[in-house]
């Protein structure tokens, strides 16, 4: 009896067909491919502008009204894409409203840059605040009684002192410093001549400018205001306007197909963003969270017809534990597959730790990474209860039972062995951090100590192989793999939020999971205390560790997106 055998591929025929041909709709005619900017609108994902470049478009018009909150690694994939634009031929038109140092860092990638008349250039150059709190909270009778391994540890001194360490200074000069020099060949290469760098330094001492001095200087090719911009892009002739994220889910679509037609193998790119935490996380706010992020990993391992797995990494750290147990399964990971790292905007101390089983890393060069040492106290809050005639007595049914007391700093014999376990915490990650640069703790230990390095310098030292962003990865991983056809699957990792535990969070707060870390670090983020000194950001940072918290330094962290 005859049997028709349908191949899964030609199923799939019908489906590329329609994507096909929506996305040549959208191309037809070489359109200008869109896109605004502002308070709800992002830059678009550097994967659809690098994608642009091969498409038959007549250009790029990116009209940035408001720059969100962009760190350094996230703007540079974005200019590396509109690079890439322009070396294919096309243009990039770049209009802005009102521009800063991240706005005039993009528009370094354009053939032509546009402001608005009447507008200010407020190209500072970057700088970090050092905040220190530790004088403000003795006044109010708590400490943070904070102990680290690694002298350039500093997330705990702007809890507990009054200035910054010279180690802190020193390497937070280091990085400012570099992050400058970043910004300023960026500026100077697109402006060219020999005195571009001098030009661009004589900029920064002047600033802000005004649009008409930024125009005399060559910063800026045009002042004009949108309508004028419109009218200048049809100039020669009057082109469609299709929106890039319109234009990049229908080219997305239409990939994916072909992909699975050809039999291009998978590279799945595995994306892990916020705080690392133990347990399942708390829906709301970004988290690595171990329990799911290692059920995700432990899948990819099984999955026999998968030989590719990038993780990209955008974290400053965090639980110690949950580090470890990402990091274990990330190395069972790589027994099978071929795993690559890429490291975003910040991937420094628990965020390293959990990537360093990967065979190779991948970051920009203003991503901040490192950090490699370990922080952890407790909040000290006896005297604040004293003053308010709230006395506390303890009784000790054991030497150590006032061990993690908040009511009291730690007493002599405490103090030794909490030191002695992050002694033991920071040695495990030297030998953790050594195994995956395949060197030894006695050699990686002068570039760990806590310090923070940018991507660019982390790679003269060795703790990142190559400069780039995900695409990059991609490429490394699927030729560690030896694929030749490959297609790029994406999976978000995140917190579990199931309806049950949503509700049960929502309704009761999440008590339990919080119950480990309140013996060390009771929660205070949000009280009106932190928010005044500035700190309610980096307090809620330092709550969600498991009182051994991998943190990155707090001003590092701030730098990693003080980008305006």
């Amino acid at each position: 009896m005859f049997r028709l055998r349908l191949s899964p591929r030609l199923l799939l025929l019908p489906l590329w067909c329609l994507h096909a041909a929506r996305l040549g709709w959208n191309q037809r005619g070489r359109p200008w491919l869109t896109a605004r900017v502002d308070a709800r609108h992002a830059l678009p994902p550097p994967e659809a502008l690098r994608a642009a470049a091969t498409a038959p478009i007549a250009g790029i018009h990116l009209h940035i009204v408001d720059l969100p909150a962009t760190g350094w690694a996230s703007l540079q994939a974005v200019r590396d894409a509109l690079l890439a634009v322009r070396a294919a031929g096309h243009a990039v038109v770049i209009e802005i409203e009102q521009a800063g140092n991240a706005e005039m860092y993009l528009a370094s990638a354009s053939t032509r840059t546009v402001l608005r008349p009447h507008a200010h250039v407020n190209l500072l150059g970057v700088g970090a605040a050092m905040r220190f709190a530790g004088e403000a909270l003795a006044r109010l009778g708590l400490r943070f009684d904070v102990e680290s391994a690694g002298a350039y540890k500093s997330f705990g001194e702007a809890f507990s002192r009054p200035f910054a360490s010279a180690q802190n200074r020193e390497a937070m000069r280091a990085l400012v410093d570099d992050l400058q020099s970043q910004l300023e060949d960026a500026l100077a290469t697109r402006l060219g001549g020999p005195n571009a760098r001098a030009t661009i330094r004589q900029a920064l001492a002047d600033a802000p400018l005004h649009a008409r001095d930024a125009l005399a200087r060559g910063l800026v090719d045009a002042v004009a205001y949108p309508d004028e911009v419109e009218a200048e892009l049809d100039a020669d002739g009057e082109r469609r306007r299709v929106e890039v994220a319109t234009w990049w889910k229908r080219r997305q679509a239409t990939d994916r197909f072909t992909g699975q037609l050809e039999g291009a193998e998978r590279v799945v790119v595995v994306h892990l963003e916020g705080n690392v935490v133990d347990g399942d996380g708390a829906p709301g706010r970004p988290s690595i969270a171990a329990g799911p992020v290692v059920e995700a990993l432990d899948k990819l391992a099984d999955d026999e017809h998968l030989r590719a797995v990038v993780l990209h990494v955008r974290s400053g750290g965090g639980s110690a534990a949950a580090s470890d147990l990402i990091w274990r399964a990330v190395t069972r990971l790589a027994t099978s597959k071929v795993v690559v790292a890429a490291f975003g905007d910040t991937a420094a101390s628990g965020g390293y730790y959990l990537a360093a089983g990967a065979r190779e890393i991948v970051a920009q060069p203003g991503t901040l990474t490192g950090s490699i040492g370990v922080v952890g106290g407790k909040l000290v809050v006896g005297a604040a209860a004293e003053r308010l005639g709230v006395h506390t007595e303890l009784l000790l049914g054991a030497p150590m039972a006032g061990y993690l007391s908040v009511n009291r700093p730690f007493q002599p014999e405490e103090r030794a062995r909490f030191r002695a376990q992050l002694k033991d915490t920071y040695t495990a990650f030297l030998e953790v951090v050594a195994a995956g640069r395949h060197t030894t703790a006695a050699a990686l230990e002068p570039h760990a100590q806590g310090r923070v390095w940018t991507g660019a310098r982390a790679r003269e030292i060795g703790l990142v192989d190559h400069l780039g962003g995900v695409e990059l990865a991609v490429e490394r991983a699927a030729a560690l793999a030896g694929l030749e056809r490959v297609r790029r699957v994406d999976q978000q990792v995140g917190p579990r939020q199931g309806w049950a535990q949503r509700v049960l969070r929502r309704f009761v707060g999440s008590v339990v999971a919080q119950g480990a870390q309140a013996a060390l670090f009771p929660d205070l983020s949000g009280h009106p205390w932190t928010e005044a000194l500035g700190l309610d950001e980096t307090t809620r940072a330092l709550l969600e560790g498991d009182g051994q918290p991998l943190a990155l330094s707090l001003e590092a962290d701030r730098l990693a997106r003080a980008t305006r």
